[in-house]
């Protein structure tokens, strides 16, 4: 065991599966409603990968908060369970989507098509996030998994260092935070030419460039993940009622939503949403019952993260089986498509979750291998 048992926190498990089939809404609509207006609810779609940046923060906390990292193979037990807990698939992800990877590469016109044919030696090692034109080259969602890695090799000097002094943390946290989307918002406006941070490609290489380093840069982010530790080390000390959590969540969501257009792109895309999930994680946390720890939510859950970096090259898939024996029909169709694609995704995942993943992650952890078997309950 890599850290003390602790009490399983089923809510917050169901909780990553709506992160992630929101992400995957706001992915799907681009590509399915790509003439229609999109809604600012959808748009913000891309906040998903906060939620899970805070979560992480927060879990990884909530998991090691007893653990003594200077203690012999302490680091080394906490490093193997992440390359147990995310190495299976998100290398299985990056396998599938490979054939189209090198479609799009092909298509692209210098400069851009090395940066992104980087990709296919930097993603595997989770570094493409650190390089802009390799970031979203090879399974897009990846990038945040290269961040995650980030966190990780800091995580055991972090965790210590909020437990001990929470309040210092948030005000450097906060001041690093100011900071990053400051020189975010500088440089987008003044090299952004125009066009959306979310779909920068009609601005030209530049703003594609720029865009990559604002929304993927690794230090981007970590205040995000700073703040879930700190959201554990104020949830020891602090409990509020479910209700009020969840009231404060849906403010600060419809606070978002109104000033959706308002507030600097670059401000929106890079944590300020943690103002909406920190209530939202809290209120999971709190949970012991109700909807978000039934069994198949939870289930569901599971397969989020399977679902989250596998929705993309199943897409992938079903686009091209559309162009080549449907001829289009899908696009035609574009809720029969979204429908259709949805229900893939999920059964991918499940299949990633239960043959690979669970399987990988246990014969990794054991030093040993061991036939994948599918649980009797699904049998």
């Amino acid at each position: 065991m890599p850290h003390p048992k602790v009490e399983a926190l089923d809510a917050l498990t169901s909780l990553r599966f709506l992160a992630a089939a929101y992400v995957v809404a706001f992915h799907y609509d681009r590509y399915f409603f790509a003439a229609a207006p999109r809604l600012d609810a959808v748009l913000l779609g891309f906040s998903g990968v906060t939620f899970f940046f805070v979560l992480s923060g927060f879990i990884l906390a909530y998991n090691y908060r007893a653990v003594d990292f200077a203690a012999p193979r302490a680091k080394s037990r906490f490093y193997l369970a992440r390359v147990a807990r995310i190495a299976p698939v998100f290398l299985l992800a990056l396998a599938v989507h490979l054939p189209w990877f090198v479609g799009w590469v092909l298509k692209t016109p210098q400069p851009l098509q090395g940066l992104m044919a980087s990709g296919a030696v930097l993603a595997p090692l989770g570094l493409h996030a650190w390089v802009p034109g390799a970031a979203c080259s090879l399974d897009c969602p990846s990038w945040s998994i290269s961040v995650e890695m980030f966190f990780y090799a800091l995580f055991p000097v972090l965790l210590p260092l909020v437990l001990r002094s929470p309040l210092r943390v948030a005000l450097a946290t906060l001041g690093l935070w100011a900071m990053l989307t400051a020189l975010a918002t500088m440089l987008w406006t003044g090299y952004g030419g125009g066009v959306s941070l979310i779909e920068p490609e009609a601005g030209g290489l530049v703003p594609v460039l720029l865009a990559q380093f604002i929304k993927y840069f690794p230090l981007m982010h970590l205040p995000e993940f700073v703040a879930g530790l700190l959201l554990f080390a104020f949830w020891r000390q602090v409990r509020i009622p479910v209700w009020a959590l969840l009231a404060a969540f849906a403010v600060a969501g419809a606070i978002l939503l109104a000033s959706f257009h308002a507030v600097p792109p670059a401000v929106l895309h890079n944590g300020l949403t943690v103002i909406a999930w920190a209530p939202l994680i809290l209120a999971g946390a709190a949970m012991r019952g109700g909807p978000l720890c039934a069994r198949p939510l939870i289930f569901l859950g599971k397969i989020s993260f399977a679902l989250y970096l596998l929705h993309i090259p199943v897409y992938a898939m079903v686009n091209t089986l559309d162009r080549a024996v449907l001829k289009g029909a899908l696009v035609d169709h574009p809720w029969l498509g979204i429908g259709l694609t949805s229900l893939a995704a999920l059964a991918a995942a499940a299949a990633a979750h239960l043959l690979v993943e669970e399987p990988a992650r246990k014969l990794i952890l054991r030093g040993g291998w061991r036939v994948p078997r599918l649980p009797s309950s699904v049998l």
